[in-house]
């Protein structure tokens, strides 16, 4: 029984040009703060540590997860939700900061960015934006109907990035 093809994507970047001027300036790699992420992070810290690349910790804090956050309120007015995004967002802040704390002295420089809007939408766009050479991030490794119902971020990551992305299997029993 042979392996069927696995479409692939032609990669032109100025970053795997030629193999032996392969440069990775800057590795960007989106958390969602699961163990998987974070496995993703310590292999990009590896990978770029050669090359005294910059890391990028990306979180991108999706409006879905803090109109969830609202629901739970009774009371619902305009402070209060300002305040429930802000310590949302303050919250995420932290553990980004805490993430690039485990990692001083690595070898790299790890710069945390948080942003807002839809995952892949601005892991996209920010690597475009901000030229990154790679892009490192887990999949989750979902199939089948949770796969059709939540969707795969790397995945469209992988259909909509100008750059080269690295997907790292989640281990089995690795939390999502």
């Amino acid at each position: 029984m042979s392996a069927t093809p696995v479409s692939q994507k032609v990669v032109e970047h100025p970053s795997v040009d030629s193999p032996s001027e392969l440069q990775l300036k800057r590795i960007l790699v989106p958390t969602d703060f699961s163990e998987s992420s974070e496995r993703a992070l310590r292999y990009a810290v590896r990978l770029g540590a050669p090359y005294k690349a910059e890391v990028v910790l990306l979180h991108v804090f999706h409006l879905k997860e803090y109109l969830g956050l609202l629901s739970q309120k009774e009371d619902i007015d305009s402070e209060t939700a300002n305040q429930v995004l802000e310590a949302s967002k303050n919250g995420a802040m932290e553990k980004l900061e805490d993430l690039v704390r485990r990692l001083d002295g690595k070898g790299v420089v790890v710069l945390p960015i948080l942003l807002i809007g839809v995952p892949f939408e601005e892991i996209v766009r920010y690597a475009g934006e901000r030229e990154a050479d790679l892009i490192v991030m887990p999949t989750h490794g979902r199939t089948g109907l949770a796969h059709f119902l939540l969707g795969s971020t790397t995945e469209r990551v992988i259909s909509h990035s100008v750059c080269p992305v690295l997907a790292i299997r989640a281990r089995p029993g690795e939390g999502a």
